[in-house]
Formats: C-alpha cells, structure tokens, sequence
C-alpha cells in the first residue's frame, strides 16, 4: 500500500474511531445508578457538595443517564442557583428521553424563575399532554403562576385551581391562590386560601404566618395571635428568619 493510500487509511480510521461514542459497559451503568442512589441520599440528608460529587461520578460512569442529568439539574438550579448550567443538564435528559415529563417541567421551572413565561408555559402544556405523568398538578399549579406573572389573572386562577382540585394536599398551590387574591385586593377569600393552606398543610409555618397577617388585617385579632403562636412552634431550626418574623408580628398585636 503506498504512502497516501495508508495515510488515508489511517485518517479514515480515526475520524471512525472520533465518531463513535462510548456505550457504558454493564459495570459502568451500575455504577452510575449506585452514585445516583447516593447523591440522593446525601441530598435529603442535606449534604449538597456530597450530592453534587455523586452526580458527576454518576454521568462520568454513564454520560446519557437521564435520571442523574434530571437530579444535577435541580440541585444546581435550586441550591447551587446556577440556572444555565441546570438548563444543560434539562436539555441532555430530555435529548435521551424525549417523554421524560418530570425534567421537562424542572426546565420549565427554571424559565419561570428567570421569567420566561412564554417558555415556560409551552413547556407546561406539554407536560400536561402526558396522561402517564404522575404529577400533573404541579405543572399545572406552576403554569398558573407563570400566568399570573405574565399578567393573566383569571387564567392564572383557573390553573391553580385545577392543580388544588387533582391534589387537594398541594400546598404551593393554596399558597399562590391567596397571594393572588391578596394582591388584587380580594382579602375575605385570600384568608379562605390560607386557611385552606393551613388546614392541608399542618406543618408549614408559613401557612400559619400568612393566615396571621391576613386574619389581622380583617381585625381578627385572637386568631392572628394563635396563627403567629403556631407559626413560632412549626418553624424549622433552618427557618430563623420565618420564626423571627413570627415572634415580632406576635409582639405587635
């Protein structure tokens, strides 16, 4: 073979070569779900760098794994609030399983927060297009949301309204219906809100500070001593600010 003949050869060789992907060996894939496992754990036990150095080993050992690309993806947006990078991660998981309906809403959370509502919301509906995804109600909740900053108010109601009807325990969505009502002046049934948050969500201080405020401003006094009472005794060892706030709302009275 001469000299060009075999450089070419060779040249074809490696672009072939460059062109192929590493497909995960059995161990390596395993691997991957063990460092998956862990970050999660390290996760709940609020241990995030641990979290994070798990989830790296994870897509080292497996680069397309889209339940890790998911999880990476809301611990840099959520804790880490390094929404772009989070993005990236979103978009990958979704590039190996279209149909993953969880990271398309975590995407769309992410728009939402930046406030993209156009993005968001498309996103939203796609996900609610999925009769398969167990939670609907929080893309539905959000997307009521991403109305409400976009300036649809009654579409925003609708939504949320929906969300709380398929999870009667969804306490984000009790929550942005009385802010919603409370900033367009409806107080009487911004406190039905947080009342309704309160009495399906027993242990979230916040609901007892906002069922507070909102009892005070109606001059019920009593009750809005007993909220803040609540509130201080729910509050988390975290929560040092919410637990101010109800100490100090309490003195006032």
């Amino acid at each position: 073979m001469s000299r060009l003949a075999l450089a070419s050869a060779s040249l074809a060789l490696l672009l072939v070569s460059a062109g192929c992907a590493h497909t995960p060996t059995e161990r390596e894939r395993r691997s991957a779900e063990i460092h998956y496992d862990l970050a999660l754990q390290a996760q709940q036990a609020g241990n995030l760098q641990d979290a994070l150095r798990e989830l790296n080993v994870s897509l080292e050992n497996d680069p397309d794994y889209p339940e890790a690309h998911n999880a990476l993806g809301i611990l840099l947006h959520l804790s880490f609030r390094r929404p772009e990078e989070a993005i990236g991660h979103y978009e990958r998981a979704l590039k190996v399983r279209p149909n993953f309906s969880e990271a398309r809403t975590n995407l769309a959370n992410v728009h939402l927060d930046q406030g993209r509502y156009e993005e968001a919301i498309k996103l939203y509906e796609q996900v609610l297009n999925d009769m398969l995804y167990p939670t609907p109600y929080i893309a539905q909740g959000n997307m009521g949301w991403a109305y409400y900053k976009k300036g649809d108010t009654e579409r925003a109601l609708e939504s949320i309204k929906a969300a709380v009807t398929t999870n009667p325990s969804f306490c984000l969505g009790y929550k942005n219906l009385g802010i919603i009502y409370d900033e367009t002046g409806r107080t009487d049934e911004a406190c039905r809100q947080f009342t309704r948050y309160r009495e399906n969500c027993t242990d979230v201080a916040d609901a007892y500070l906002r069922e507070g405020v909102c009892q005070a401003k109606r001059g019920q006094v009593d009750a809005a001593k007993e909220a803040f009472t609540q509130c201080e005794a729910k509050a988390k060892p975290v929560e040092h600010a919410l637990k101010d706030d109800c100490r100090r709302l309490l003195e006032k009275l």
